[in-house]
């Protein structure tokens, strides 16, 4: 773990240690869980693997009393960094998602975005999120999601012996996750999904050509979205603490 952590650190030094304190950045999976939050005036809110702060520092902008947690302490510092500037009270630490320093049934509603591929232990990770969650507590998480055209690029690493790059420069750990091999994981933690939803649908990647070529984001017909579903790169599920 202690050199997952360092490898970490390194990672978002270089991804993110210049970017702008001034301006919140959100990414598109940002935007997926907010259309499965409630009001979060008065609400205590986890975020599990926070990295530069963003999200945590909106959330708290709507009201939420919001505790933020990364294991890499330079993810830690950044995002406290940004808080400062934004002058926005988040309670940010280091701490390891697979135990985490909380009591059981503490919070209202844990968030977790893109995290739970790069933590160790999946499996670990989403028990403790159960554990600290209140009876009939929400968690809202993304992840990936390779039942697509990434599973090309998966093949072509493991054929190159290359790490496989996700997005921002290779990250230290990345799982490969099917869907329903992460729905099995919640139930298995004890949360029931209630909803999921897909985004980014990445229908076939070439070389020479952006990965984001022969992309379609959102579908707007809601049977259409459905059916496609499964073979959407980001995966949003919303789930209850049973």
């Amino acid at each position: 773990m202690v050199n997952d952590t360092k490898a970490y650190d390194q990672w978002h030094e270089a991804v993110h240690g210049k970017e702008n304190r001034l301006v919140l950045k959100l990414e598109d999976w940002h935007q997926n869980v907010l259309g499965f939050l409630p009001s979060l005036q008065g609400l205590s809110v986890l975020e599990v693997g926070c990295g530069p702060g963003d999200f945590a520092i909106y959330l708290a902008n709507q009201g939420a009393s919001v505790t933020a947690v990364d294991f890499s302490p330079k993810a830690i510092e950044i995002a406290q960094e940004k808080a400062n500037y934004q002058e926005k009270s988040v309670k940010f630490q280091v701490a390891d998602a697979q135990s985490l320093p909380f009591d059981s049934n503490f919070f209202d509603l844990v968030v977790s975005c893109e995290c739970l591929e790069h933590v160790p232990v999946p499996q670990l990770a989403l028990n403790e999120i159960s554990r600290v969650l209140k009876p009939s507590g929400k968690l809202v998480l993304t992840t990936e999601n390779y039942s697509n055209a990434m599973l090309l690029y998966w093949l072509a690493c493991w054929l190159r012996k290359e790490p496989f790059n996700s997005g921002e420069q290779v990250q230290p750990i990345e799982h490969f996750f099917l869907f329903w091999q992460v729905k099995r994981m919640f139930h298995q933690a004890g949360l029931r999904v209630n909803h999921l939803l897909g985004s980014h649908h990445v229908f076939l990647l070439l070389p020479r050509f952006h990965p984001h070529t022969f992309v379609i984001e959102r579908f707007q017909n809601l049977l259409i979205a459905t059916l496609m579903r499964p073979l959407a790169r980001h995966m949003t599920f919303e789930a209850i603490k049973r």
